[in-house]
């Protein structure tokens, strides 16, 4: 009787420590749970920063330090391309249009400071590029940069014949100056450098000082236009008609409404009289 009561009691105990150490386990695996859910949330994502723009910008549009800013995405977001420094897209030219908080792509950009300057990667597949002359006083003056916004005028001799003319009657030569072209964006400049002979005669030994820098002239613009556009400045170009360019805003939209000028424009705009 007592030996039996002692292996009962050798049973009650060791079931007593199984559920002791079934409980103990269990509370050990609640609390590794609660470690990792405090160290890995369940929303926790891994994140790059890449550079992305802050507003609108267009085909051939050179970036500049506020057009672009850090944001944070999702690594499975962020293609391969995505830059992730502001130095490396800051000054780099844009190849295709991009909206506010693109991610901005590496194959996107060009470098201006290229040889060829990227110029056939700036052109949109329904562009073309013409070598526009600069002849006029605002480009011997050099005040027409790379990116600037212009507006393109000329002066032009054309055989005309009103309607109430017979068509026997000969035409008649008139002067017309118009606005050829508006809001044309200059792609490239072609620059004619001279630079300043140094003197042979300079002592060596002495300081030297710094070379002057070079002159630089327009000789022509690089204009991205659609193929109407560029046969219309070829025809008046080889016509004979006089260019000037005129500098817009770099931030003018606007279309302008402007009236073909001509003698009788200018005669009735300034009320002059015709002595007989």
């Amino acid at each position: 009787m007592e030996n039996k009561t002692k292996t009962i009691f050798i049973v009650i105990m060791g079931v007593i420590l199984l559920a002791v150490g079934v409980f103990a386990g269990y509370l050990l695996i609640q609390r590794s749970q609660a470690n990792q859910a405090q160290v890995l949330p369940e929303d926790f994502t891994v994140k790059s920063s890449v550079v992305v723009t802050t507003r609108d910008l267009s085909l051939g549009n050179t970036i500049a330090g506020s057009d672009v800013e850090l944001a944070s995405v999702p690594v499975e977001v962020a293609p391969r391309t995505a830059i992730t420094s502001l130095e490396e897209v800051i000054g780099k030219i844009i190849k295709t249009d991009l909206v506010q908080g693109e991610m901005v792509l590496s194959h996107n950009l060009a470098d201006p400071t290229n040889r060829n300057k990227d110029l056939s990667f700036v052109l949109s597949d329904d562009h073309v590029l013409l070598a526009f002359p600069g002849d006029d006083l605002m480009s011997r003056e050099s005040m027409v940069q790379r990116g600037d916004i212009v507006d393109i005028f000329a002066t032009f001799k054309q055989k005309v014949r009103t309607m109430e003319e017979a068509a026997a009657v000969e035409p008649e030569t008139r002067t017309f100056t118009v606005d050829t072209m508006q809001k044309v964006g200059v792609t490239a400049l072609v620059l004619d450098v001279f630079r300043q002979e140094s003197n042979a005669n300079v002592d060596p030994t002495q300081n030297s000082q710094p070379a002057p820098e070079p002159e630089t002239r327009i000789r022509a613009y690089l204009l991205a236009l659609n193929p109407r556009d560029a046969l219309i400045l070829k025809h008046l170009k080889d016509t004979g008609a006089i260019f000037d360019i005129v500098l817009r805003s770099p931030t003018s939209t606007v279309q302008f409404d402007l009236t073909p000028v001509t003698e009788e424009y200018i005669i009735e705009f300034y009320g002059l009289e015709i002595l007989p």
